[in-house]
């Protein structure tokens, strides 16, 4: 019987990747929008009159449409690039918010501080990543633990004598550098 082999989670949940190409789509489609109604508000205006009236005003046309075309792409690169940056802070902020949280708890446990794990806030994605490095932290507080143990069982026996303390204290130094190796 084989096994069939685990994919690890994907960081990213599937719905918050699709939510984001959506405001992103719905970010350019708003630009296009606002493009085409001032296009269609300048230009959709009826000639009026006989020939030379409709040639004097497309004549003139040139001199008015530049301006337009000028503001209207203004407006639209303003609008679609305001609109996907607020998108991409708030990407960034479900991103870089639990990120920035798992580097404090890692600073914490490299200045010796009680361990603790990480919470996300609603809504935040790497859960897959949490959830890994609240299961490494356990483990890191269980062998933390073990080691406690085995110091002080090392230590009781320091008042028998000196040679049956060394001897303990040195296997119990050996285990305990045998199970930090594990995290080289």
């Amino acid at each position: 019987m084989t096994a069939t082999p685990s994919y690890p989670a994907p960081l990213f949940e599937r719905g918050y990747r699709l939510r984001f190409i959506l405001r992103l789509c719905l970010a350019f489609a708003a630009g296009a929008g606002v493009l085409y109604a001032s296009f269609y508000f300048v230009l959709s205006r009826p000639f009026v009159g006989d020939y030379a009236g409709v040639f004097h005003a497309l004549r003139n046309l040139s001199v008015f449409l530049r301006p337009v075309i000028a503001l209207s792409v203004l407006v639209y690169v303003l609008l679609v690039c305001v609109g996907i940056g607020a998108l991409c802070v708030y990407g960034l902020h479900k991103v870089a918010g639990p990120l920035y949280r798992m580097e404090c708890v890692m600073g914490e446990i490299r200045e010796g501080t009680p361990s603790r794990t990480v919470s996300f806030r609603g809504g935040d994605q790497l859960e897959p990543l949490a959830r890994a490095f609240n299961g490494w932290i356990g483990k890191l507080r269980q062998d933390r633990q073990r080691w406690l143990s085995m110091m002080k069982n090392a230590e009781r026996h320091c008042l028998l004598d000196e040679a049956t303390c060394r001897a303990k204290m040195e296997e119990a130094l050996l285990k305990v550098a045998e199970d930090m190796a594990r995290y080289r």
